[in-house]
């Protein structure tokens, strides 16, 4: 089963929406500051595709401020869920592509 994300939640509030975008761009600029020296090792035009998974039992939590850190650092990721916030998950199962 796929769960896309969608641009804004009709579940969580305007409000709480704008509380999200704020900390997840506090939360960006702490961690990378003035520049990402990681980041300059891959060329600007790459294109790549990856899989997050866990590595134990646990409750999926968070899936708006996932979604805002991905809008944030580059508008064209596409994320696609295979779970939804509130589901039970277990190790190295697959929560988004």
């Amino acid at each position: 089963m796929t769960h896309n994300s969608v641009a804004i939640s009709p579940t969580l509030s305007p409000a709480l929406l704008a509380d999200i975008k704020i900390a997840v761009q506090r939360a960006l600029e702490e961690d990378i500051g003035t520049g990402d020296i990681t980041a300059e090792l891959i060329p600007g035009d790459a294109i790549a595709q990856a899989q997050v998974i866990t590595r134990e039992h646990a409750i999926v939590c968070g899936q708006p401020w996932v979604d805002e850190v991905f809008r944030q650092l580059d508008p064209k990721v596409n994320v696609s869920w295979q779970v939804s916030d509130g589901d039970t998950i277990e190790p190295n199962q697959v929560l988004f592509t």
